[in-house]
């Protein structure tokens, strides 16, 4: 989940990165991972604001700087929740607030943060891209954020899930490479293995370890490749 802080209170701005990294940290290798954005002014923010999946808001430099953001956001057709965190000005006195707005009380606690992201996994599930998949069962959409791996099987090639499910597949794995080609988290390690490198925990010079204890061997000359890769996701 993509989330923007948008505070000009420098003091504010970095607590709540320090108790948005506290709850990313509990995601970890899961795919819900926070990605924070902050920004201090509002010509940074109002670059490319309709990228998050969240906005926490409390602009207060001058008195009208955060009614302007907002209707920007609205000219925009902002659908996404909108976390209006009210100090010296109080956003509950604001008409014509979006649907998705939320109001809190400042300052910053951990107390409200789990339940107001819930809102935000809400509106990521809402645009969930999938990957049309051809499977034993017929044809499948399934959620790309979903596939863990690929691998053979007895029969042909598998799916593993991130609910512990599987998937059999119709198809080999250069046909599934195919269909992953515009997700680079997806990576080929093998002749045989496809991963979503947004599930691995390890990556050691003959191998990687996914979040389910799952281990693939690895050539030690891709080590680098495949270790910066899954930094570059991480940084994302």
């Amino acid at each position: 989940m993509h989330i923007a802080i948008c505070d000009d209170n420098v003091a504010d701005r970095k607590h709540l990165e320090r108790l948005l990294s506290r709850e990313s940290n509990k995601r970890a290798c899961t795919p819900n991972i926070l990605y924070v954005d902050s920004y201090g002014d509002k010509d940074h923010f109002l670059r490319n604001p309709m990228m998050y999946d969240m906005i926490f808001l409390d602009m207060t430099a001058t008195p009208t700087v955060a009614e302007e953001i907002i209707d920007k956001l609205v000219q925009m057709g902002l659908n996404a929740p909108l976390i209006l965190c009210s100090s010296t000005i109080d956003y509950t006195s604001f008409t014509n607030l979006p649907e998705t707005v939320v109001h809190i009380q400042k300052p910053y606690v951990h107390n409200p943060l789990p339940e107001l992201l819930k809102l935000g996994d809400a509106h990521v599930h809402k645009n969930v891209e999938t990957i049309t998949i051809p499977c034993e069962d017929g044809i499948q959409y399934i959620p790309k954020d979903s596939i863990c791996y690929c691998m053979p099987n007895q029969s042909g090639y598998i799916l593993r899930l991130a609910d512990g499910s599987q998937k059999n597949i119709n198809i080999d794995i250069s046909e599934f490479q195919i269909l992953t080609l515009p997700h680079r988290e997806f990576c080929r390690i093998s002749k045989k293995h496809i991963i979503n490198m947004q599930y691995v925990i390890k990556i050691s010079p003959i191998s990687i370890l996914m979040h389910d204890g799952e281990k693939f061997k690895i050539n030690p000359f891709h080590h680098s490749e495949f270790k910066y890769l899954k930094e570059d996701l991480d940084d994302m």
